[in-house]
């Protein structure tokens, strides 16, 4: 775990954490080897006549949507071209002398890509800086622009409606909200947060949101009980889904959230094989549509492999292109060559480290300095239990987790990156604690309603958890039912084994039903 044991510690932890996790960094334009992820300084749509534009995220203090008029004569005044891999794709380049009216003088060139899909009026656009281009950044843009969420655009603004963003903040605050040390959502969370909202509400659509989580268990069995899906997983499916029938009582269109696997980003970091993430996966699919209501679209659920082989651009991927991208295994586990594509593509088009990653944590102080130390312990706990290091010195092992946990750091980073990207409206939310000033807010899959998180069964106040980045989760934990107290915990298993060897308690596991949509679970009674 994670433990800070003073206030300035605390202070320390909470400044790496909005650093990372908010991923608020500014990526300076004069490095080598940029990520195309870098290299986007907005996401547009317009309509396709009158060119009036219908949606807007912009990156690094650009000013495109305060001067769309100026920015569209300067397009219509430069020649365009058919983009590479597709002749749907037509690329304007502004040269730096007008460009830097636009991007606050970054004396770069830029490349507009705009692209009509079959099934749409409205024309999705892409701002990005020229520079170090090559065919992969080229295929990514065309990628990013056909899969990117961007249909809802097409729904004009009601111009007059109800407060419904308010409405669902509301219940955001009362039901859903993770609060944590030096919250900031009053400050100008809020704000942020209905602004999101405000891009459904104001259309009178769905409120859609995206969740990067359920991964897959743990590898280490003193944490979770199983490989599968169980209890604890059951638990937060269900308070999603009753999340999103409450929010169609305060408002019609209701709500939906894409749960993001990041289970394929960070397996062979965890000691996971890829193909027992993909048995996860394929249970979690099973257990949803076991406990989900019919013919209501509520949940959606989509990983990594998902984001990158889906859609036109996928047959045009040449594999060439991600030759150089080394990415390295530290845990044995047994790699699946797809999964291992997707992981280099992520790297190779969304990493924003570019070295500083190791300069930071070199920095005596520095905040992203604790936070790998923190990550490092973490997976020392972890992975403690892995049989690929049974013989590795106590020296040895730390040193490869250490290697770990600073890749685990960038692929965060990267997923981080790519999530906004393709989900470029979504309410961003978080299974980890957030500041909560945007763009992501936290909340607590399990309510304390339906399980309390312990970390004993003497004690069963549920604890103040000072790990701020991994608080109790489904695939951390497992799931007990005391049976004397008619009630359910979420725990470490390794305290339901010592209190049955201990013979404090006697009970069983019980299995999953996944016809049923019942997740396994302990079920103990006290002696």
């Amino acid at each position: 775990m994670i433990t800070a044991t003073t206030a300035n510690q605390n202070t320390l932890i909470s400044t790496a954490h909005k650093l990372f996790l908010n991923n608020d960094v500014k990526i300076p334009h004069n490095l080598t080897n940029l990520s195309t992820y870098s290299k986007f300084l907005a996401l547009y749509t317009r309509d396709p006549k009158t060119y009036q534009l219908t949606s807007i995220e912009e990156k690094q203090d650009c000013q495109i949507a305060e001067n769309w008029s100026k920015f569209i004569e300067s397009m219509k005044g430069i020649k365009s071209k058919k983009a590479l891999f597709s002749e749907g794709v037509d690329e304007h380049i502004l040269p730096p002398e007008i460009s830097n009216q636009f991007t606050n003088s970054m004396e770069l060139p830029l490349k507009i890509s705009e692209y009509k899909k079959t099934e749409e009026i409205q024309i999705r656009g892409c701002v990005t800086t020229v520079e170090n281009e090559n065919e992969f950044n080229d295929w990514f843009i065309f990628h990013i622009l056909d899969q990117a969420r961007l249909d809802f655009s097409e729904k004009p603004i009601i111009s007059e409606h109800v407060n419904y963003h308010e409405f669902f903040t509301r219940y955001y605050e009362k039901y859903l909200k993770n609060t944590v040390f030096e919250d900031q959502w009053d400050d100008k969370g809020r704000d942020y947060f209905i602004e999101r909202v405000r891009y459904f509400t104001d259309r009178f659509l769905r409120i859609e949101c995206v969740l990067p989580a359920f991964p897959c268990k743990t590898s280490n069995r003193d944490k979770a009980a199983g490989t599968l899906p169980d209890k604890g997983e059951e638990f937060a499916l269900r308070r999603l889904l009753k999340a999103t029938q409450e929010v169609s009582q305060i408002y019609p269109p209701g709500m939906k959230v894409w749960i993001v696997s990041d289970g394929h980003v960070f397996s062979d970091c965890i000691g996971v094989d890829d193909d027992v993430v993909n048995r996860y996966t394929q249970n979690l699919h099973k257990m949803y549509e076991s406990i989900s209501i019919p013919s209501v679209d509520a949940i959606g659920l989509c990983g990594l492999n998902d984001l990158f082989f889906t859609g036109e651009a996928t047959s045009k991927f040449d594999h060439q292109w991600i030759k150089d991208v080394k990415l390295s295994h530290y845990t044995g586990t047994k790699i699946c060559s797809v999964s291992e594509v997707s992981r280099a593509i992520l790297l190779k088009g969304c990493d924003t480290d570019d070295g500083r990653l190791r300069k930071q944590i070199g920095t005596s102080g520095h905040p992203r300095l604790h936070l790998y130390r923190g990550f490092v312990k973490f997976m020392e706990e972890d992975l403690s239990l892995s049989t690929y290091f049974a013989k590795a010195s106590r020296k040895g092992f730390k040193k490869v987790v250490s290697k770990i946990a600073f890749n685990m750091i960038k692929r965060n980073d990267a997923y981080s990156n790519l999530v906004e990207l393709l989900f470029p409206h979504h309410v961003r939310l978080s299974i980890h604690a957030h500041a909560n000033c945007g763009p992501k807010f936290g909340i607590k899959v399990i309510s304390p309603e339906q399980c309390l998180s312990v970390k004993s069964l003497e004690n069963i106040e549920e604890p103040k958890f000072e790990d701020l980045l991994h608080i109790p989760t489904p695939w951390h934990n497992c799931v007990v039912k005391v049976y004397n107290q008619n009630r359910y915990f979420l725990t470490k298993s390794k305290v339901i084994k010592d209190a049955l060897e201990n013979a404090k308690y006697i009970g069983a596991w019980k299995e999953t039903n996944l016809e049923k949509g019942e997740g396994g679970y302990y079920v103990i009674s006290r002696c």
